[in-house]
C-alpha cells in the first residue's frame, strides 16, 4: 500500500533523475560545441585553418607550418597539403595509363614515365588554390601517411594529366617513330621539349596568374610503337645488317685483291731491276741456281767424235 511519504520520495527521485539527465545533455552539448579542434602536420605537410564553428562563419584564418600541432576553435576545419615533391606516374601500376601520341610520320606510340612537381605552399597562394581548386575536388590529404586522396588524383587528372598529354603530342610532331624508338639523343631532346612546355600548358588550366604548381621535372621511358610496327622495324634492321655485312665482305675481298696485285707489281719491279744488273741470261742462270737447278748442263757441241 502506497503511503503519502512513499509517494513523495518517488517524486523526488524522479525529479533528481530528470535533473541529472538535463545536466548530461548539457555536458554533451558543451563537448560538441565547445571542444577545441586540433591539427598536427608532418615534416612534409602544411595546413590551412578555417573557422567553421556553430556560431561563426566559414572563413580562412591562418596557415599551419610543417611539424606543428595546433589547437583551434570548436568546429574549425584544417586542410593538409603536401610540401615535398609529388610524383605523377603514368604507365602500368601508376596513377594513370600510358600516354599515347602520334609521331611525325603518323605512327601511334605509347610512353610511360613520371612527372614530378611541387605544390606552391606559399600561404596566400595555397589559400587561393584551396578556394578555387582544392576544396572543389577535396584534393587535400585525408590520411596521416603523407599520401594523397582520391580527390587529389582527380584534380591532377585535370590540371596536370591533360597538359602532359598536350606537351607530349606537340613535341612528338618533330620526330619520326624510328628516331624516337632507336636514337637516344633524339629521345633526350624530345623529353626536354616536353618539359619546357609544361609550365605554360598547366598555367592555362588555372584562372589568374598564380603558379599553383612549380619545379616540374619529366622522365620519359623509351616510347614504343605497336607490335606490328616494331616487328617490321626489327626485320628492316636485320635486312640492313645483312646488307652491310655483304658490303663489308665484298670490300674485304677487293682490298685483298688490291694487296695481291701490289705484291705482284713489287715482285715484277724487283725482277726488272735484277735483269738490268745481271742481264737476261745472267738473271736466268741466277734464278736457276736460286731454285736448285743447274744452268750449266753438258752440251754435245764440244765433244770430239771419230771419223
Amino acid at each position: 500500500m502506497t503511503t503519502p511519504a512513499t509517494s513523495s520520495r518517488a517524486s523526488k527521485a524522479a525529479k533528481s533523475l530528470v535533473g541529472l539527465g538535463a545536466i548530461a545533455v548539457l555536458l554533451l552539448a558543451m563537448l560538441i560545441f565547445i571542444r577545441p579542434t586540433t591539427v598536427s602536420t608532418g615534416p612534409d605537410q602544411v595546413a590551412l585553418h578555417y573557422s567553421d564553428g556553430a556560431f561563426t562563419p566559414r572563413r580562412f584564418q591562418d596557415c599551419v607550418s610543417s611539424s606543428t600541432r595546433a589547437w583551434d576553435g570548436p568546429g574549425d576545419k584544417h586542410y593538409s597539403y603536401p610540401k615535398s615533391q609529388r610524383n605523377y606516374v603514368f604507365g602500368e601500376g601508376g596513377d594513370r595509363p600510358m600516354v599515347t601520341f602520334v609521331s611525325k610520320d603518323g605512327i601511334e606510340m605509347s610512353v610511360d614515365g613520371v612527372a614530378a612537381f611541387l605544390l606552391n605552399t606559399d600561404c596566400k597562394t595555397l589559400q587561393k588554390f584551396h578556394d578555387l581548386i582544392g576544396n572543389r575536388y577535396a584534393a587535400y590529404m585525408d590520411t596521416t601517411d603523407g599520401n594523397g586522396s582520391a580527390g587529389w588524383l582527380q584534380m591532377l587528372s585535370v590540371y596536370l594529366s591533360r597538359p602532359l598529354e598536350t606537351a607530349i603530342d606537340r613535341a612528338s610532331q618533330n620526330y619520326t617513330y624510328t628516331e624516337l624508338y632507336t636514337d637516344p639523343a633524339v629521345k633526350a631532346k624530345w623529353e626536354q621539349e616536353v618539359l619546357e612546355q609544361m609550365p605554360e600548358l598547366v598555367g592555362r588550366q588555372i584562372d589568374g596568374d598564380e603558379e599553383f604548381f612549380t619545379d616540374f621535372a619529366i622522365t620519359l621511358q623509351k616510347p614504343v610503337p605497336p607490335e606490328s610496327v616494331k616487328a617490321a622495324l626489327v626485320a628492316q634492321q636485320e635486312a640492313v645488317a645483312k646488307a652491310k655485312a655483304k658490303e663489308a665482305e665484298a670490300a674485304a675481298q677487293v682490298k685483298a685483291a688490291e694487296a695481291q696485285v701490289a705484291v705482284e707489281k713489287a715482285e715484277a719491279a724487283k725482277i726488272s731491276e735484277r735483269i738490268k744488273v745481271l742481264g737476261r741470261d745472267g738473271y736466268l742462270k741466277q734464278y736457276a741456281i736460286d731454285h736448285g737447278l743447274n744452268p750449266y748442263q753438258p752440251s754435245t757441241n764440244g765433244l770430239i767424235t771419230g771419223p
